[in-house]
């Protein structure tokens, strides 16, 4: 940012007229050192960052999808719920008492297919029929069902606790997918805030130096010095820095509010606004990237499909795939379902307990096998075929984002390379306009050059700063690009 340079000061003879320039100039640098102090508030970007990501509503909804998946595996966890029933059927008729039947019991499934069975039955009535008769005082059961061929290695309630399961990282990556494209688009924002603000006082310090030099003149002028056309010139000069001056107050004030997208408040009834008089870093102390950092793109790369939040995503949804892959195959089976129950007389088990095991085993029993299976089985067979092709588009879907995560990496790593070199040479450019800027004014001093030399040297350099900021700008763009490219932003 360019200093007032005492040797801009026009010599003046007449003592007066010295010392009223140079009050004016005290009283100058004192507006511009007022003005500038005031902006007591700073936004470091990290404190930018943390606002955004604590309360932007993309963010709470991020949050919320970890309360959706738990809510999802809180569920599944269900299917594995031990049961109670009760079952109850009555029927009059004639003023008759035909029947009364009673069923209550507890069902407990478990993870291999095994659901175990304890119940109690009563029966009453004037015609009950003969296969429902119980003893007087009821009968408790207890019993087991197995499946044996379709349901044995994985069934509904099985895949769903799986894929619950598996889909609980699904929480933490889609927040950082989240946190990282947000993160991107605010850097944006910020961006171009800190280079409005920047470019801001370049031409505040600019209007300030023209000012200086058209009053100065002005003074000479009338001591009979400088010719009239002088100020003509260093007025005109004045005037331009004054549009300047506007515009860049307009592009920061256009840049502060596409901010305002990003700041949200804690609270529905906070209002939370950034001021004009926030004052924002340098380009040169925004850096998202550390300084001095050697960028590999073979480590860059590497760090990318490892780490990225796209390429997670997919290959938890792979995960879950196969589990619904597996499941769908489990229906080609037959369907073969065995159920073994012993009875009771009461609450009496086993009445003759000097019987062996077999024997005991082989009487008081219910049991039953129920056997199924489709003919053509086209709905299981299709159902495969459905789940192999969504294995295979997944797969599909992870090449190509794998291919668009590389070249996007490459991209920003080459315009950080390029734009590294480009702001070397820019920099050696203003540096260069200065000093021609400086050996004009000594010439001026000298009486050897004209205002308008001046003026053109000064405009070129400054030119020159505000293209060096915009490049600056670009630069921090692209190391916030990349990191977004590489999903760790």
């Amino acid at each position: 940012m360019p200093s007032f340079n005492t040797k801009q000061q026009p010599s003046i003879n007449n003592w007066g007229a010295f010392i009223r320039v140079q009050m004016l100039v005290i009283s100058s640098v004192l507006f511009f050192l007022t003005t500038t102090s005031a902006q007591t508030d700073s936004l470091p970007w990290l404190s930018f960052r943390a606002q955004v990501m604590g309360f932007h509503p993309a963010m709470r909804n991020a949050a919320l999808v970890q309360n959706k998946l738990e809510a999802q595996l809180f569920s599944a966890k269900g299917g594995f719920d031990v049961k109670t029933f009760v079952d109850y059927e009555e029927k009059t008729f004639n003023q008759k008492n035909y029947f009364r039947y009673l069923e209550t019991g507890v069902k407990w499934p478990t993870w291999y297919g095994l659901e175990f069975k304890t119940a109690y039955n009563r029966a009453s009535g004037d015609y009950i029929s003969a296969e429902r008769t119980l003893p007087q005082n009821g009968q408790a059961v207890l019993g087991v069902e197995w499946t044996l061929l379709q349901g044995l290695m994985i069934d509904e309630r099985r895949a769903n606790l799986k894929i619950a399961k598996a889909g609980m990282a699904l929480g933490f990556w889609e927040r950082k997918k989240v946190e990282n494209n947000l993160s991107y688009e605010a850097a944006q924002a910020y961006c171009a805030w800190v280079l409005a603000d920047n470019q801001l006082k370049v031409i505040e310090n600019a209007l300030l130096q023209a000012r200086l030099r058209h009053e100065g003149l002005t003074v000479r002028f009338l001591q009979g010095e400088s010719p009239a056309i002088d100020t003509l010139e260093t007025f005109i000069q004045w005037q331009s820095r004054q549009i300047d001056l506007s515009l860049a107050i307009l592009d920061r004030k256009n840049a502060l509010q596409q901010m305002q997208i990003y700041q949200w408040p804690e609270s529905k009834t906070t209002q939370l606004r950034i001021s004009d008089r926030t004052d924002a870093p340098t380009l040169e102390q925004l850096a998202f990237l550390p300084e001095k950092t050697v960028l590999k793109p073979s480590d860059l790369l590497a760090d990318a499909l490892k780490n990225h939040p796209d390429l997670a995503i997919y290959r938890t949804k792979a995960e879950q795939l196969e589990i619904e892959q597996a499941l769908k195959r489990e229906g080609l089976k037959p369907v073969l379902n065995a159920n073994y129950n012993i009875l009771g007389n009461g609450w009496s088990f086993f009445p003759t307990p000097t019987e062996n095991g077999v024997a005991v085993l082989a009487n008081d029993i219910k049991w039953g096998v129920h056997f199924s299976m489709p003919i053509t089985n086209r709905k299981a067979r299709g159902s495969v075929d459905l789940a192999n092709i969504k294995v295979v588009e997944n797969q599909w879907s992870i090449y190509q984002k794998q291919q668009e995560i590389e070249n996007k990496v490459l991209q920003y790593y080459n315009d950080l390379t390029t734009l590294r070199t480009q702001l070397s040479l820019l920099q050696n450019i203003t540096t260069n306009y200065r000093a021609l800027l400086d050996g004009e004014n000594e010439k001026f001093i000298l009486g050897e050059s004209s205002v308008f030399l001046v003026n053109t040297r000064e405009q070129r350099w400054l030119d020159a700063q505000l293209k060096y900021l915009k490049l600056l700008s670009e630069y921090r763009k692209a190391e916030a690009g990349l990191l977004w490219a590489m999903g760790a932003f």
